[in-house]
């Protein structure tokens, strides 16, 4: 199933991409894909990008996450659907 993967703010940056486009299994879990995703990275992008989204092999809880425009709780791991669309941001201040 194809998945299409937005990095937003901080993250876009560290990604070195704004958009990535992921093939993924059927039934994949939210926690999967970005696995994958960060795979598919170049290791200058991918080490520190992981450690601001998935340090220890969890998504951190900071990190905001919608699914199809419905944010998605810190300790979910939904199963994502073909043509979903998966928005991270960094949370933002302000003042």
């Amino acid at each position: 199933m194809r998945l299409t993967l937005e990095w937003m703010s901080q993250l876009r940056d560290a990604a070195g991409t704004a958009q990535q486009v992921l093939e993924c299994p059927d039934a994949c879990h939210l926690t999967e894909a970005l696995e994958l995703a960060l795979a598919e990275l170049p290791t200058i992008h991918s080490d520190p990008l992981r450690s601001m989204v998935m340090p220890n092999g969890h998504r951190h809880s900071a990190i905001l996450v919608a699914v199809d425009g419905v944010q998605i709780a810190c300790d979910a791991d939904p199963i994502l659907t073909d043509g979903a669309t998966i928005l991270l941001s960094s949370p933002i201040a302000g003042g």
